[in-house]
């Protein structure tokens, strides 16, 4: 009986220490929070939806095995596993944010240089327009077009609003748009221009 009792004493030692080993890794649960937030915070559910959705997925499958660990007898808990899924989720959380980092950096890029092709296509637009004649047969037509160009001109500030807001997509698409129809209001200039040219002609032929 004396044996038994070094014994037992040894046993419950062991289970005390595996019952304090297995604590939860809230520190840990925390960390991966708040960078999943940092990712959030840099815009990923806009330019890296898709890692930043894997980042949230792994975090939760952690929390999922840290509350199936927390639901087990105490001496049974193992929280390795919900370590390794909080690292996996910290890491992707990670690459969410410099993802979406580099993503947004390249749509402002991208919006910026939208913007300077717009500016482009309307200064050459009006360069067309001001060295257009205005013939009887082409009048009608260079007032419309002038109007036109100064409604695409008038989108300018919205559009570097646009910018200054961080609407990178949306400037982009934008400026797209307003270079595509500054750009054809200029060839309507041009055919315009030959449609007087023609009708000049006919009258010295005459």
């Amino acid at each position: 009986m004396r044996k038994r009792i070094p014994l037992l004493a040894a046993l419950a030692a062991v289970l005390v220490l595996t019952a304090a080993c297995a604590e939860p890794p809230e520190e840990t649960a925390q960390q991966a929070e708040q960078d999943l937030q940092a990712a959030r915070d840099a815009d990923a559910a806009t330019y890296a939806a898709e890692e930043l959705r894997d980042a949230r997925l792994a975090l939760e499958e952690a929390q999922q095995e840290i509350q199936a660990q927390n639901e087990r007898f105490a001496i049974m808990r193992d929280y390795e596993e919900a370590e390794k899924k909080l690292a996996g989720s910290m890491e992707k959380a990670h690459l969410a944010r410099e993802t979406a980092v580099e993503n947004k950096e390249a749509a402002r890029m991208a919006a910026v240089a939208g913007l300077e092709l717009a500016r482009q296509a309307i200064e050459e637009a009006t360069t067309a327009l001001a060295d257009a004649p205005r013939g009887k047969g082409t009048r009608a037509d260079i007032s419309a077009l002038t109007a036109d160009l100064d409604g695409v001109r008038a989108e300018v500030p919205a559009l570097e609003s646009q910018i200054e807001d961080e609407g990178y997509f949306a400037a982009r698409d934008k400026a797209a748009a307003m270079a595509e129809s500054a750009l054809a209001i200029a060839e309507e200039i041009k055919a315009a221009v030959e449609i007087e040219a023609r009708i000049l002609a006919k009258r010295r032929n005459r």
